[in-house]
């Protein structure tokens, strides 16, 4: 495992990049961002010393799902695939956490994800009836909306 460092502002990854790698931040910040760069670019964490980010892409396989930015100057440990098992034996409470983080993001997704649908049942419920809408309900419809419209 190899101890890599980033400058302030630099970018560790892009959302979309295919993984080969998460890192244990060992000093310095890390932002991490949806539609970095756009109009609807999106603040989603700050990650500090003893954080980690990237663990879903390497896990997965799958793209990134969001760009990762140093902060500031920061040094990271790059852990791989061919890392990942020593690292975790290493370091068993990391395993724990990992798994709590994980948990967390699926029910914050989860949540998330039915309270989309009970306003958008609400709202067509309403065009159903021919019901005007509350400004409650248009507000939450734009929040939901804009959390990954991008601006092209």
């Amino acid at each position: 495992m190899d101890i890599v460092k980033f400058k302030k502002n630099e970018i560790i990854f892009k959302e979309g990049d295919y993984p080969s790698c998460m890192y244990d931040i060992q000093t310095g910040s890390v932002g991490i961002y949806a539609d970095y760069g756009e109009d609807t670019q999106k603040a989603l964490a700050t990650l500090y010393e003893g954080d980690f980010f990237g663990e879903m892409g390497l896990i997965d396989s799958c793209p990134r799902s969001a760009t990762a930015i140093a902060l500031e100057a920061t040094s990271a440990k790059k852990i791989t695939m061919d890392d990942f098992s020593t690292y975790m034996n290493e370091n068993p409470a990391k395993v724990v956490t990992i798994m709590q983080h994980m948990g967390d993001r699926l029910r914050r997704l989860s949540n998330d994800y039915l309270a989309a649908c009970k306003v958008i049942d609400e709202y067509r419920r309403c065009e159903e009836a021919k019901l005007p809408k509350s400004p409650s309900l248009m507000e939450r419809l734009r929040r939901f909306s804009a959390v990954r419209r991008k601006s092209k």
